[in-house]
C-alpha cells in the first residue's frame, strides 16, 4: 500500500509543483486585483522657507490619509518614496495655518503614474499644519557636557567633563535663542566605566528646529580609582 501511495505522491513531481505554482499565481492575481481601502501615512516636509525666518516647534511629521485602489496598486504605492511638501515661500512672521486636502495629497504626494490608479478618499489626522514663524536669529553659547550614571565602585570622575569645541553657534527662532544661554550635549552614560572616555556626542537641541554649527562635539571624561580614604565624588 505505502509504495503505491509514494508512487502517486511523487510521480510527475515537477509537473505537480509547476501546477501548484501557477495556481498560486492565479490566486494572487485574483486577490490583488480586488478593490481595497486602507489608511497610509504620508511624511510632511516644509519647503521654501526664506533664510531670514525660522519655524517654532515641530510640524506634524506625517499625516494619515484614506486611499482606495486595487490591492496590487496599494502595495506598489507603499513601496514608493513619497512625501507631502508644504510650501512656506510666502510665509510671514506669525501664525501659519494650512489645511491639507485630499486634492493636495493626490497632486503633490502621489507619484504621477499612480494618480489614475488610486483615489485619496479623505485626510484623516492631522488635517492642518499649524506652526508659528519667527525671524531667524544667530547666537553663540557655551557647551556643557551632560553625564549620567556612575563608574565602577571605587572609581570616580576626577574633574568636570570637557567639550571640544566649548562653544557653538546656534541658528533658530529669535525668541528661543533669546532664552538659551547654554547648549547641553546628549547624555554620556558612564555606568560601569573605569577608564578615560573620549566620545563624539550630538547636541540636545530639544523640541525646537534649531541648527547648531558644529553639529556635535568631542566630550572627554577622566575616570580613575578613588583614594581609599576619599569619599569625594563628582558631581
Amino acid at each position: 500500500m505505502w509504495p503505491r501511495v509514494g508512487e502517486i505522491l511523487f510521480h510527475n513531481l515537477g509537473l505537480k509543483f509547476a501546477s501548484l505554482f501557477l495556481a498560486l499565481l492565479l490566486y494572487a492575481h485574483v486577490v490583488t486585483d480586488q478593490q481595497r481601502e486602507q489608511a497610509i501615512w504620508v511624511p510632511v516636509k516644509l519647503v521654501g522657507l526664506p533664510d531670514s525666518l525660522a519655524v517654532v516647534g515641530r510640524p506634524p511629521a506625517r499625516i494619515g490619509v484614506s486611499v482606495r485602489g486595487k490591492w496590487k496598486d496599494l502595495i506598489r504605492l507603499g513601496l514608493r518614496s513619497h512625501y507631502l511638501p508644504v510650501d512656506l515661500a510666502e510665509a510671514r512672521p506669525g501664525q501659519f495655518q494650512r489645511m491639507i486636502t485630499a486634492e493636495d495629497v493626490i497632486a503633490k504626494a502621489i507619484p504621477a503614474e499612480m494618480t489614475k490608479l488610486v483615489t485619496i478618499r479623505e485626510v484623516l489626522e492631522p488635517r492642518t499644519v499649524d506652526i508659528e514663524i519667527q525671524p531667524r536669529s544667530v547666537k553663540t553659547v557655551p557647551v556643557v557636557a551632560r553625564v549620567v550614571g556612575t563608574p565602577v565602585p571605587g572609581y570616580r570622575l576626577l574633574a568636570p567633563p570637557t567639550a571640544n569645541p566649548d562653544s557653538v553657534r546656534l541658528e533658530g527662532p529669535a525668541s528661543i535663542l533669546a532664552a538659551t544661554d547654554t547648549l547641553f550635549t546628549l547624555p554620556v552614560d558612564i555606568t560601569g566605566e573605569r577608564e578615560r572616555i573620549v566620545r563624539q556626542v550630538d547636541f540636545d537641541l530639544g523640541p525646537y528646529l534649531l541648527a547648531a554649527v558644529p553639529r556635535r562635539c568631542l566630550v572627554t571624561l577622566r575616570i580613575a580609582r578613588a583614594e581609599p580614604d576619599s569619599s569625594a565624588r563628582y558631581p
